[in-house]
Formats: C-alpha cells, sequence, structure tokens
C-alpha cells in the first residue's frame, strides 16, 4: 500500500561559481544539466531544514566531500550520497578516503550500483544482482558500515531490479520518480524523488527545497512525458534524454 512521506530531492554536484561542471562528476551535456552553483545550493539547504525535505545525491562525484558536506554541516544537515563504486578513485570522483570521511561525519553512504549503467532494466537478473552486490561489498568495506540503502541509476526500475535490490540487503530504494507517496516492495521502502537540474533555474531549485506544491506538480507532468520516451525508445533513451529535458525546460539542448 502507497503513503505518502516526505519530500525527496535528487541532487547530483554541486560546484562554486568559479570551477568548471567537469571538475566533478560524469562530465558532458546530460550530466553537466544535473550540476548546480554553490551560492544556489546554500539557499537550498537553508530551505531544506526549515521544511524537512530530505537531500540526496547520486554518483560519488567528488564535490561531495569538497562543497556540499560543508554546507549541510553548516545547516545542521546529513545527506544521503549514492555511489557509482567503480568510479571510486577515477578523475573527478571521491576515493575511499573521501568516502570514508563522509560516513565518518554522519552522512549516509548507499549504492548507485557499481558501473553505473545506462539502462539497468535491460541486464540480465544476474548482472542486475551483480551491479547491486559488488557496490555494496565494496561500499562496506570502505566505510566499514553496512549499507542498506541504494538509488537506481537514471531511473530504469522494473521488478528484477526491485527484487535483486531487496535480495542483497538493501531496505530502502530510491526511484527518480517524482512523488511523495511510497510504496513497499517485499519488506523494502521504495521511494520516489524530485530531481534537481541546474538548467531549471534557482527559483525552481530553491521552491522545491521549501516544500512547494508547484514544481512538484509541473515536475510530475513532465517525468510523464519522459516516461513515455522511455518505454517507446528503450536503451536510445539516454542519447536522446538531455535534448528531451531542453526542449521542456524552454531551452534548446
Amino acid at each position: 500500500m502507497a503513503r505518502r512521506g516526505r519530500t525527496v530531492l535528487m541532487l547530483h554536484d554541486v560546484l562554486p561559481d568559479d570551477r568548471q561542471l567537469g571538475e566533478s562528476g560524469f562530465t558532458g551535456p546530460g550530466p553537466d544539466r544535473y550540476k548546480i552553483r554553490q551560492s544556489l545550493f546554500e539557499s537550498m539547504a537553508g530551505r531544506a531544514r526549515a521544511s524537512g525535505t530530505i537531500l540526496t545525491f547520486d554518483d560519488g562525484g567528488r564535490s561531495a566531500l569538497d562543497v556540499v558536506a560543508p554546507v549541510l554541516a553548516e545547516h545542521g544537515l546529513r545527506g544521503e550520497f549514492f555511489i557509482a563504486t567503480a568510479r571510486l578513485g577515477t578523475p573527478g570522483f571521491l576515493d575511499r578516503k573521501g568516502l570514508g570521511e563522509l560516513a565518518a561525519a554522519g552522512h549516509v553512504i548507499g549504492s548507485h550500483s557499481h558501473t553505473h549503467p545506462e539502462v539497468m532494466t535491460e541486464l540480465s537478473d544476474e548482472e542486475i544482482r551483480t551491479e547491486w552486490r559488488t557496490s555494496i561489498a565494496v561500499l562496506e568495506d570502505a566505510t566499514g558500515m553496512p549499507v542498506e540503502r541504494a538509488s537506481v541509476p537514471n531511473g530504469f526500475t522494473n521488478r528484477a531490479v526491485l527484487a535483486a535490490a531487496h535480495e542483497s540487503g538493501i531496505r530502502t530504494l530510491y526511484t527518480s520518480t517524482p512523488t511523495r507517496r511510497r510504496r513497499t516492495y517485499a519488506t523494502m521502502d521504495v521511494i520516489g524523488r524530485f530531481a534537481v537540474l541546474g538548467v531549471d533555474g534557482s527559483g525552481w531549485a530553491v521552491a522545491l527545497a521549501s516544500g512547494a506544491v508547484a514544481p512538484r506538480l509541473k515536475q510530475q507532468a513532465r517525468w510523464n512525458t519522459l516516461a513515455l520516451s522511455k518505454k517507446l525508445l528503450g536503451a536510445r533513451y539516454p542519447a536522446v534524454r538531455s535534448k528531451i529535458l531542453g526542449v521542456l525546460s524552454g531551452r534548446s539542448a
């Protein structure tokens, strides 16, 4: 049975105004659309604390430690960081030491798969299980803590993805579906999130962090359009996603 919970935001990398977007996390037109500036994030953090909005961060870019964690600490917030573990220690991403520092600071560390597959639902059941289990093992070894939370890369979710996550010990799984309704798969909570995109502008992001209704409704309408595109395009969807987002945001890709 679905139940309503708090607003959860899905963020990625946060960069100071004077640094290039490519310095943290995945690079390219698609990933860069999800990156925001530190000045905006500072405004969002204050609103999130006041509204009880939960802040989650995907991929494991190095800005998680350099930029995000200090801002969260300033506002008395705890973040949830989901790590694509194959990227640990590579340029632009956290290394094991930085990951341990995030965990020691009290932030939640979770899985974002191992290799960050473009379309997780296109993998075999065994490949999906390997993605979750490998990532969880790496994270638990690096932090010395159990990993029971995860987020799905690119939002491609089906029963096989849910089942493999649950079988791997995940108890809370975040998706990219913009909703506050929470559902349960076996004993695992499945929770939607509202995406923060740099291309949407500061007003949109601050309103989401404040818990406002209007931007949530707008994003749900956009998601319905994207969901149809995912269904029709399947594995080809990631290649055209950036252009779709640009058009729907009133900008050219």
